[in-house]
């Protein structure tokens, strides 16, 4: 029921990937100039394209960074397309290049930098109709050529001027007009640039007056009928909305009315776009800002100017008006339409886009800015509304977004403030569970921006009536909230208040705490920067209240279990409150029908006793005195209670493990329950259930319970400690797999007396349920092993004359390193027993060196620490890992473990540290080093043999890097007689002999001696051990009835070739024999290979090989046998072996 908090250096790393500066502008620049001077072909412009952008993404979280050197990357990339003589391959590729900083940056930071002149305007026109018949609007060269036309369009300069006045050709505006028409018909991805472009040419004023109304029309009639293209509607929104932004309204205003019309016919509401949706939330409001005054109302709030002494006083009322000019005006009439255009937006607040609602936000904030006091109060009780009946389950997070738009705005009045903060305060805590998730975190999200409009829009004396529920609020938000956004956002409103307000308690100190990084990891909110806060008493209850009340009963169930350990280490703060207030809340809401209330409460509470107790016992009292008899009858109660409630139905399995860690934490809290029976027979009795479930979460909590429950309570009962042995024994030969694992590590669980006391039939039922046979059987294997390293770990605890002879364990350790179990599904299940088997070891080997060195057996620490050494070279990557890490535990404990096989090199060749140099995960990092090792004799058999798995496994490190090893190492003993008989005769040779080795390894080691042969290893064996090894591949590979295995000995074979020789000759034999073979597959295989070292090795010369090499290549070897017999009497004659052919 633990939780890993992360590591400061953890914490910094986002701290430390931030950027400084546009680092790689160099390198953008050598792309653009080689692109721009030189002929690329396709494949190496995408390369240097794909390379362009993705130095650009880099930074599209700091695009800002980009500013100081975009002009020149735009100027660079633009002005080869200004030339009348640029090459249309040089026109693509610049502006293909220029969409991708223009991406990054932002068209609007972009659009700046490019050329507008008005010579700019005929060859952009002429690029953009050269184009527009053949390419969409998405291509990003016409994107581009959109944009530099729309800063062009804006020129002061009368169009009419470049026109050639002959009545021929169309005129410039004409031309612009129907490029725009074009691209907003064609609609696309990219509805920016054509919008942008319409809207900054239809308002030019030489432009306005001809061609407004016309335009107007045509939108509309495109858009109106039912089935109009959804990708112009968004397009021609996208324009209106701009157009409505840019033009006068005194022209607007006749269009208004017919817009509203059609966008409400339209059923905005109902379309499934969310672009179109937002786009008329967007045209709702300028339509309505058409209609009213373009300043802003005088009666709004705003914030008074103060000077930076005044920050010095305590008086912060003394601080002068804003804008002491500004005069009260007379109350305008507002036209009905506003009324229309306000219900709309108000719609929207509860639309599913969260990019409607915040459109629809912004708007009602400009609108109601500039409307009427009394109006604008209507508006804004519209808002308040939202939160009184929560009618859809987006309004809450709209309603938030207006408050947010009106605050920043000055629309809300001091007195509307006690509503706001209500609505702020419960819209922070606002989660409310849907199926398998929640919704909420949007609607906290959005009360952060609140919040933070609060402090930037209001004095001091404003929000003081507020400041500790805000505080308070916002700090639980940032501490606990479960997503990291709204974490965040809340500590960036608490600074932001803290900097503008200054009231907020101890606000310097907390945000320096509370910071953007120190919240990265709910685990350090939670467990760690929660502590620091809650130093301060204004917080303190406050945090422990919001946890109580709102994370207890989470429908996440990692934030139930890391409330429930935040509370464990908030105790501390506040134990009398605890006592108080917190413990009894926790008790009532165990009335509570919802499953996920009663774990986390469950959890809680079991954690709040524990550290009442440690408490309590600092003060020499007893958990009884501090918390009162009802309170610890009722805790005692709690699990059998639970059981008979069924609360172990529905979210069961969760609630059965928070029971059992609730009776381990009473146990820990030294409960007064040793003479209840009844209640220790039910908690027992629950801990028994939960270990009768195949549910490994469940078995380790479950057995964390056991062993502190029967330290406390059965330490003197016997003959329940025996019915318990003698049941949990039992239960090792259970069917179920799962019961039988839970119960093997139950028996390891078992404190130290119980062990000492039953050490005969644990130690047999152990040693009985580890040496069972099968990959059924892997689970419980694997739990046997552990329990035994704690069984005599424990038996050790009292001294070595106590501990039983280790010769079971050793044996029990030694033969289930060899465990490669296989399943047909799950594949090396034996990889799990082999690791328990590390860890037992390494658990057993460094306490008894601590403790009783003398009773560790010298040939148990030497042969296991040689099947150490082959796990760490074999091709499973977390196998490997957990090796090594074991490995070198082992060899550089503290105090020394004996007998390790030449410690003290080993120590050399495998530093304490190489953690800090390599990775364990790669086989490049970790098997330079394990090479090495092939000098020292007790390692050199085990390590070939983990080599040589890998060297023949499928996977490219450990091959590559185990090859080398081996090749390496082959080649170095050359001319050393006495290696050279120890390595190929004693060690290559008798592996094929190992059965144990050929039934799980044989391909791999077929496949690696066929990597070895042609790398060149074997160039300088002796013809001898080449002779046996072909015979010895010949019987052991090609007799067998698995086809890959059958097809890896003939690689085998075929690589043997280039020896001269016996060794030639009988693999010829082989192989032509195998040509014969009943599959088809193996048949084409074998010509394939045999043709290959034909042309690689001087096997045959002159017209035998031309035949030998025909005869293969020319023959269907997936015919029938009997149609392949002339073609292996041919191939046989070649040879020269026509007796010896099949």
């Amino acid at each position: 029921m633990e939780t890993q908090t992360p590591t400061e250096s953890e914490l910094d790393s986002e701290r430390d990937s931030a950027l400084q500066t546009f680092e790689d502008y160099d390198r953008v620049m050598s792309i653009i100039n080689t692109v721009i001077s030189c002929d690329l072909n396709e494949k190496a412009q995408e390369i240097l394209f794909q390379e362009f952008k993705r130095l650009f993404d880099k930074y599209l979280e700091q695009p800002y960074l980009l500013d100081g050197h975009l002009e020149q990357i735009v100027r660079t990339l633009i002005e080869p397309i200004r030339s009348a003589s640029c090459p249309e391959a040089v026109l693509q590729k610049c502006l293909i290049f220029l969409q991708v900083p223009t991406s990054v940056r932002g068209y609007k930071a972009v659009v700046h930098h490019l050329p507008h002149e008005i010579s700019d305007i005929e060859p952009v026109l002429q690029l953009l109709e050269r184009v527009t018949p053949i390419q969409t609007a998405c291509h990003p060269t016409v994107n581009m050529l959109l944009l530099w036309l729309s800063v062009v369009a804006i020129v002061p300069f009368q169009l009419s001027r470049l026109d050639s006045g002959d009545g021929f050709n169309k005129s410039i505006a004409e031309r612009i007009l129907s490029i725009v028409k074009v691209h907003l018909s064609s609609g696309g991805h990219k509805t920016v640039a054509p919008a942008l472009l319409a809207a900054n040419f239809i308002t030019r004023p030489d432009i306005v007056d001809v061609h407004l109304d016309d335009f107007f029309a045509w939108i509309q009639e495109t858009i109106a009928p039912a089935n109009a293209k959804e990708a112009a509607v968004v397009s021609m929104l996208a324009t209106l909305a701009r157009v409505f932004k840019l033009a006068n309204r005194d022209v607007l205003c006749k269009h208004a009315k017919s817009l509203l019309t059609l966008l409400s016919h339209k059923c905005i509401k109902a379309n499934p776009n969310i672009v179109v949706r937002k786009l008329s939330m967007k045209l709702f409001q300028r339509i309505g800002l058409s209609y009213l005054p373009a300043n802003l109302a005088p009666w709004r709030h705003l914030r008074r100017v103060k000077q930076l002494v005044d920050g010095l006083n305590a008086d912060t009322s003394s601080t002068e008006p804003a804008f002491p000019s500004m005069k009260e005006n007379t109350n305008f009439e507002v036209p009905p339409i506003i009324e229309e255009v306000v219900d709309k937006l108000l719609e929207g607040l509860v639309d599913e886009g969260l990019n409607v609602r915040w459109s629809a936000a912004k708007g009602i904030g400009r609108i109601a800015s500039r409307l009427p006091k009394e109006m604008a109060s209507e508006v804004v009780s519209s808002i308040f509304s939202q939160f009184e009946a929560q009618i859809e389950n987006t309004s809450w997070h709209g309603g938030c977004l207006a408050l947010a738009e009106l605050g920043r705005r000055g629309t809300l009045l001091p007195e509307h403030l006690p509503q706001v903060v209500d609505a702020v305060v419960k819209s922070l805590v606002f989660d409310e569970r849907w199926g398998k998730c929640a919704i909420g975190s949007p609607t906290r999200d959005a009360a952060c921006y609140v919040t933070w409009t609060l402090g930037r829009s209001y004095d001091p004396c404003d929000i003081a009536p507020f400041v500790s529920s805000l505080a308070t609020t916002l700090i639980c938000v940032a501490l606990f909230d479960r997503e990291l956004n709204c974490r965040r956002a809340a500590a960036a409103a608490f600074q932001e208040c803290v900097g503008r307000l200054g009231t907020f308690p101890h606000g310097i100190s907390i945000i320096s705490i509370v910071s953007y990084f120190s919240l990265s990891r709910i685990q350090t909110s939670y467990l760690s920067v929660s502590l620091q806060v809650a130093d301060f008493p204004e917080y303190t209850q406050h945090l422990i209240l919001h946890l109580i009340n709102e994370k207890v009963g989470h429908w996440d169930r990692n934030i139930r279990l890391l409330c429930s350990q935040a509370l464990f280490k908030l105790t501390a703060k506040d134990p009398h409150f605890m006592i108080d207030t917190c413990v009894p809340k926790l008790l009532a809401a165990m009335s509570n029908h919802d499953g996920s209330v009663k774990h986390g409460t469950v959890l809680s509470l079991a954690e709040v006793v524990h550290a009442l107790s440690i408490w309590a016992r600092e003060r020499e009292k007893s958990i009884e005195d501090i918390l009162g008899p009802e309170s610890v009858l009722r805790l005692m109660e709690l699990p059998a209670t639970l059981e008979k409630d069924r609360a172990f139905l529905g979210i069961g399995n969760a609630s059965r493990g928070a029971t059992c860690f609730l009776i381990e934490k009473l146990a820990r809290a030294h409960f007064c329950a040793h003479s209840a029976q009844p209640v220790l027979e039910s908690w027992q009795s629950i801990i028994e259930a939960c270990l009768r479930w195949d549910d490994k979460t469940l078995r380790c909590q479950a057995c964390s319970s056991l062993s502190v429950f029967m330290e406390e309570y059965y330490g003197g009962d016997a003959g329940a400690c025996e019915r318990i042995v003698g049941t949990y024994v039992e239960n090792l030969r259970s069917p179920t797999e799962g019961v039988r694992s839970n119960f093997a590590q139950a028996l390891g669980a078992l404190p130290s007396f119980m062990h000492r006391a039953y050490q005969v039939p644990i130690l047999e039922g152990l040693c009985l349920c580890a040496s069972s046979e099968g990959y059924e059987h892997v689970e419980s294997r694997k739990e046997a092993v552990l329990a035994l390293s704690r069984f005599y770990i424990s038996m050790g605890a009292g001294g070595a004359a106590g501990v039983p002879d280790l010769g079971h364990l050793v044996a029990i350790l030694l033969k289930n390193m060899e465990d490669y179990s296989q399943s047909p599904m799950k594949g090396d299940l034996g990889a799990l027993v082999r690791m328990a088997c590390m860890t037992a070891f390494k658990d057993v080997v460094c306490y008894f060196a601590s403790v009783a060195p003398e009773i560790l057996p010298e040939t148990f620490v030497a042969e296991m620490m040689r099947a150490l050494a082959q796990q760490c070279v074999e091709p499973v990557d977390n196998l490997r890992v957990h090796a090594t890490k074991t490995f070198l535990s082992i060899l550089h404990s503290k105090p020394d473990v004996p007998h390790i096989p030449h410690c003290n090199e080993a120590r050399e060749m495998l530093p304490e540290d190489i953690g800090q140099r390599a990775s364990f995960l790669h086989a490049g990092h970790t098997f330079p080093y394990w090479s090495q090792f092939l000098s020292l004799r007790a390692y050199r058999e085990p390590l070939l043999r983990g080599f040589l798995v890998s060297t023949g496994s499928m996977s490219e490190a450990p091959f590559s890097n185990g090859r080398d090893a081996l090749v390496t190492y082959l080649l170095s003993i050359h001319g050393d007689k006495e290696q050279e008989e120890l390595v190929y005769f004693n060690f290559f040779l008798p592996l094929f002999l190992d059965k144990t080795f050929v039934h799980r390894a044989l391909l791999q080691y077929l496949n690696a001696l066929d990597h070895l042969i042609t790398s060149g290893a074997f160039a300088d064996a002796p013809s001898e051990f080449l002779v046996k090894l072909q015979s010895l591949v010949a019987l052991k590979g090609l007799r067998l009835k698995a086809i890959p295995k059958v097809e890896a000995a003939v690689g085998v074979l075929s690589s043997l070739l280039q020896f001269e020789g016996d060794c030639r000759k009988g693999a010829l034999i082989n192989v032509l024999q195998t040509l014969d073979h009943r599959s088809q597959r193996v048949r084409v295989t074998t010509a394939a290979r045999l043709g290959e070292a034909l042309l690689m090795y001087t096997v045959l010369e002159g017209s035998r090989l031309d035949d030998a090499l025909r005869a293969l290549s020319s023959t269907d070897w997936r015919a029938d046998r009997q149609e392949l017999k002339r073609s292996r009497e041919i191939l046989a004659v070649a040879f020269g072996l026509s007796e010896s052919a099949p």
